[in-house]
C-alpha cells in the first residue's frame, strides 16, 4: 500500500497526540477527555481516507479493510436489517466524529433501499455489548434514524413517522442490529424475531 499524503499526515498527527499525552506525568480528566476526542477524530479522518484509498484500488484484494467496511444492510420485502459491527457508543462517550461515521455509514448502505419505507415504521435495535450489566438507555442510537433519514430509506424519525424499540444483550462480539419495518406488519415481525 502507497500511504497517501493526507493519510500520513493524520496518522503522524495521531502518533504526535499520543505521544504528547504520553509525556505528561499526571494528566487530568480533562487532558484524556481531550485526547480521546481527538483520537476519535483521527479515527475518522483516517478511515476516510481509507474509503478514498479504496475507490481508487480496482482489485478487491488490494483493498484495505477497516470496520467501516463491515456494515450490512438486506432487505426481504417485510424488514430492513442493517448488521452493524461496533455497539452503539454510550451518551457521555459521544462526540461529533462518532455521531458521523456511524450515520455516514448507515446512510451508505441504505442508498438502495431509498423510499422504501414511506409511511410510519417501527425500528426495532438489538445492541450488543461485552459487558455483564449495563444500561440500555445509556446508549446513543440516533445515528441510526438519522442515517435512514439521510438515505431516505425513511421519510423522518418524528412522532407521526417512527416509534422504536431497544433491548441490550451480552456478547462476546459487540455489535448491533438494527430491523426497519413497516408498522403495520409489527405483530408479525415481533413474532418471528421473539
Amino acid at each position: 500500500m502507497i500511504i497517501e499524503d493526507k493519510l500520513l499526515k493524520e496518522l503522524i498527527n495521531l502518533q504526535g497526540e499520543i505521544y504528547t499525552f504520553i509525556k505528561k506525568n499526571n494528566p487530568t480528566n480533562e487532558q484524556t477527555e481531550d485526547l480521546l476526542r481527538n483520537i476519535e477524530k483521527r479515527r475518522y479522518n483516517i478511515l476516510n481516507e481509507i474509503k478514498i484509498y479504496n475507490s481508487k484500488i480496482k482489485n478487491d484484494n488490494d483493498k484495505i479493510d477497516t470496520l467501516d467496511n463491515r456494515y450490512i444492510a438486506t432487505y426481504d420485502d417485510v424488514a430492513l436489517r442493517i448488521y452493524i459491527p461496533e455497539t452503539m457508543p454510550k451518551y457521555k462517550q459521544i462526540n461529533n466524529f462518532t455521531y458521523k461515521r456511524i450515520m455516514l455509514n448507515i446512510a451508505e448502505i441504505t442508498k438502495p433501499y431509498s423510499r422504501a419505507f414511506q409511511g410510519e415504521v417501527f425500528i426495532y435495535i438489538k445492541i450488543y455489548d461485552n459487558q455483564k450489566n449495563w444500561d440500555v438507555d445509556n446508549k446513543f442510537i440516533k445515528p441510526i434514524s438519522d442515517g435512514l433519514i439521510l438515505s431516505e430509506t425513511i421519510k423522518d424519525d418524528n412522532i407521526n413517522s417512527m416509534f422504536y424499540c431497544v433491548k441490550g444483550f451480552y456478547s462476546n462480539y459487540p455489535h448491533t442490529e438494527v430491523f426497519v419495518v413497516d408498522s403495520s406488519y409489527i405483530a408479525d415481525f415481533m413474532e418471528k424475531i421473539g
